[in-house]
């Protein structure tokens, strides 16, 4: 037997043999794994992407099935979920209003590589995303600058701009069924109550007067002008510098001439309150003490109690006109009271009705720039703009400490001093924005939109 002994002692072909044999098995564990691999980068893919989807879709306030398809498809393809799978066997999207949530799932099949050589051509592969939607209560007042510099660069209208989208989106809730309620609040140096409530209880308004006097006016009829020229000069525009022409002539002015008539002046009220002694300009309640009620004072546009109909609180971003000078414990303060149950405005829930709908209310409290008036008794017309920034922050204070969450959004806003003051005024300093430009603005109202739908994924 000497040749079989030969070829059983010679291991040089038998390791060529068994290492031939052995590789198979090696390349499909390290294909597996490969792929694997793969596969557990695809699922993280296709589960963010989902997430994604979920919450677009919670927000986007469509209701039709084939919009909200096609709203999620677009999501999942933006974010790669598409990408990653060789085959997508199905999307589903589902809005459950009872239960307010919104589901996506997807799935479908990955394609191996090196396990395709044992006859695996793909792996199945999904991902389900379960967005669960805020309370089914949310009471939002826009406390927003109506001062005179919201005229200069478009501030006006981008402020409807994004002040509108808003309300688009936190009324597209009450699709899933949620009690959405939205106030407005357009401030200066002072707000306007409206006149129909001129005999209520909270507000003192002195009777309309008219008055008829003689007055004597001096005039010069003869007086001629020469070397007329325009010149230029800059005012203060509510705290933004505001370049301006004018004409300059040298005056011969002549004999003067004296002439005496009957003037009628009247004393009417146009809806302006201005501040009770404090410390309740810092405060709400306390009706024994009413707000006065100022007259011959312009102020912006009337503020609007929480309102559920889109179309009226549209309307009334809409008419909101730019005038006054900034006093932003004014907006604050009627803000609060329009989140209030209780006189002077009311409407909004209790604290204990809200609490048992697991609902918020939220404060968004926008302006351009610092203060530039100073309560002076009832009015605001003084200059002590650090009194003004420290009732500010007490406002905010006692407004957070109520319970209610506090956005802000400083719009084109340089001071430094005064954006701190509306870092600290916010909630937290995450939910305190600043805007340059109009985008800006309306990417800030989008984000703060988002935050009061208080989406979360549970799933």
């Amino acid at each position: 037997m000497p040749g079989f002994k030969k070829f059983a002692s010679d291991m040089r072909g038998n390791t060529a043999i068994m290492t031939a044999l052995a590789i198979v098995p090696i390349l499909l564990a390290t294909g597996a794994g490969i792929d694997m691999m793969r596969a557990n980068n695809a699922q993280t893919v296709l589960q963010a992407a989902a997430d994604a989807a979920a919450i677009a879709g919670a927000s986007s306030g469509l209701t039709l099935k084939a919009d909200i398809d096609g709203l999620v498809e677009e999501y999942l393809k933006a974010n790669g979920a598409i990408d990653v799978l060789g085959n997508v066997d199905k999307i589903e999207s589902k809005l459950d209003k009872s239960k307010r949530t919104f589901e996506v799932k997807i799935r479908g099949k990955l394609k191996t590589s090196l396990m395709n050589i044992a006859g695996i051509s793909d792996m199945e592969l999904g991902a389900f995303s379960e967005v669960v939607m805020g309370g089914a209560a949310l009471e939002v007042a826009l406390v927003l600058d109506n001062t005179a510099s919201m005229n200069s660069e478009g501030r006006l209208d981008s402020l409807k701009v994004a002040a509108t989208d808003m309300i688009d989106r936190l009324m597209g809730l009450k699709d899933s069924g949620a009690d959405v309620k939205i106030g407005i609040v357009p401030f200066a140096d002072y707000v306007n109550v409206g006149l129909s409530n001129r005999n209520e209880p909270w507000v003192d308004v002195p009777a309309d007067t008219t008055t008829t006097t003689n007055v004597c006016n001096t005039s010069y009829p003869d007086a001629t002008s020469s070397n007329c020229r325009k010149e230029s000069g800059i005012w203060n525009n509510d705290g933004v510098p505001t370049p301006y022409t004018y004409d300059v002539c040298d005056w011969n002015y002549g004999a003067p001439k004296t002439t005496c008539a009957d003037q009628t002046y009247h004393n009417k009220w146009y809806g302006c309150v201005g501040s009770r002694p404090s410390p309740l300009d810092a405060s709400i309640g306390s009706m024994s003490t009413p707000y006065p009620g100022l007259q011959n004072t312009s102020c912006p546009a009337e503020i609007m109690p929480l309102s559920a109909n889109e179309a009226s609180l549209k309307s009334q971003i809409s008419s909101m006109n730019a005038v006054g000078s900034t006093y932003i414990p004014q907006g604050i303060l009627w803000g609060w009271n329009v989140l209030d149950s209780s006189q002077p405005i009311t409407g909004a829930k209790s604290k204990s009705d809200l609490a048992a709908a697991g609902g918020t209310k939220a404060m968004i409290i926008m302006t351009d720039g610092a203060n530039t008036k100073s309560a002076d008794g009832q009015y605001h017309w003084g200059s002590d703009v650090a009194a003004a920034d420290a009732k500010t922050a007490s406002l905010c204070s006692n407004v957070k400490d109520d319970g209610i969450k506090v956005y802000t959004v400083s719009f084109m806003v340089t001071e430094v001093a005064a954006q701190n003051l509306l870092t600290n005024c916010a909630s937290n300093p995450s939910m305190a924005y600043s805007a340059d430009n109009a985008a800006e603005l309306a990417k800030a109202f989008d984000d703060i939109g988002d935050s009061l739908m208080a989406l979360r994924v549970s799933k």
